[in-house]
């Protein structure tokens, strides 16, 4: 997608991301009723009711493509994809959101060949807006879902373009899961010279890699490609790097495994530039 494609789907899809961020954010300080999915995992009114907001959307702006997106393929729903395909998870970070903690996020993708080439990232409770502009720019704003004109275009924001950062290389920031994999985590990270690590939920990690607020967050743990897409989109498009464990992108569209990723690492640098000397 270039730029003007980019920039176009952002401005149709900006009313339905700020609606879907309006409801989050009533359920968030209310308080909603939380169930389980089949795998136990919660769930909750705010997910399912964002998600039919922003899929009601899709269907209008983008007919024809198929969407995969978290609640429904929970549900049972396993569309033929066509190329290209959406990726939706319209609350990523239930757990976050149940726990009263503001980092749960909206995320929309578009894929490509088997490649994200159009990621939106939204933190409402962070009135934290991020989003591509083009195959290598992306740009954050602020943007508040409640303010009584909160801008229904990009020309309406004060954004700032992303870049990830010139990494510290003796005291590099690493991102990891508040609750999972952390054991696992503090091995991998063991081979760079780390000076901090901070915990947090969601997709916002990725925005953190590409806003130059870290430089490694590594997941070792079970994610889905509506977690991982538009957040990928956006570290690649501020200058970071992704990959399997074995440096490989990541592919997407795999409908026969489920959707399901391996590990990867995000990064602000391929990870060879990172590494401490010693290993290699």
């Amino acid at each position: 997608m270039d730029q003007r494609s980019q920039q176009h789907l952002t401005d149709q899809l900006l009313p339905a991301i700020l609606a879907a961020a309006r409801l989050e954010l009533d359920l968030f300080e209310a308080g909603c009723a939380v169930e389980r999915k089949a795998d136990r995992s919660p769930v909750t009114e705010a997910d399912n009711a964002a998600e039919q907001i922003i899929l009601s959307a899709l269907a209008d702006i983008m007919p024809g493509i198929a969407v995969v997106s978290e609640e429904a393929f929970a549900a049972g729903y396993r569309p033929e994809l066509t190329d290209p395909f959406i990726l939706v998870d319209p609350l990523d970070g239930t757990k976050q959101f149940i726990d009263g903690l503001p980092e749960y996020t909206i995320n929309v993708a578009v894929m490509a060949a088997g490649r994200p080439v159009y990621g939106l990232v939204y933190a409402p409770a962070l009135a934290d807006f991020m989003v591509t502009t083009g195959p290598t720019s992306a740009i954050r704003a602020r943007l508040d879902a409640r303010a009584p004109d909160p801008g229904l275009s990009l020309e309406d924001l004060t954004a700032s373009p992303l870049a990830v950062r010139r990494s510290d290389r003796s005291s590099l920031v690493a991102l990891q899961s508040r609750s999972r994999n952390i054991e696992q985590s503090d091995r991998f990270l063991s081979d760079y010279p780390v000076g901090e690590k901070r915990q947090l939920g969601s997709s916002y990690k990725f925005c953190l890699v590409a806003c130059g607020e870290a430089d490694l967050y590594p997941q070792l743990g079970n994610t889905y490609e509506w977690d991982t897409a538009a957040g990928e989109a956006i570290v690649l498009a501020a200058g970071g790097a992704m990959t399997d464990l074995s440096g490989r992108p990541l592919a997407y569209g795999k409908r026969d495994q489920n959707f399901l990723n391996p590990a990867f690492i995000a990064s602000s640098a391929p990870l060879h530039a990172l590494r401490h000397p010693a290993a290699g």
